[in-house]
């Protein structure tokens, strides 16, 4: 609902975090994969520390690790903006944020 209606005043900032997350876990990814690249330099395909395979372990935890792996899948069930139900009145209502002047 987050994604589909992040126009709406009252989602854009539970959006936002969001983004912020998928952004974080892109960077831990890119992080993730330039330690592999980087083992690979140092060590080549010898055996890695802990008995592991060294960069084909990388390479693959770099591939397999993500955390909000969920986020990134909401992609495949968005719909074309002009496709969105319009929200019923009093929830849009309840969405949105009113001015309101208070007398005496």
């Amino acid at each position: 609902m987050i994604n589909l209606y992040r126009d709406e005043p009252a989602v854009q900032l539970p959006f936002r975090l969001l983004a912020t997350l998928m952004d974080v876990d892109e960077g831990l990814t890119n992080w993730r994969y330039r330690h592999a690249l980087m083992v690979r330099r140092m060590i080549g395909s010898r055996m890695g520390t802990g008995g592991t395979s060294g960069y084909d372990y990388l390479e693959e935890s770099a591939k397999h690790a993500r955390v909000f792996t969920d986020l990134f899948n909401l992609s495949t069930f968005l719909l074309p903006h002009a496709e969105i139900p319009p929200l019923p009145a009093e929830v849009e209502r309840a969405m949105g944020f009113y001015l309101s002047s208070k007398e005496g």
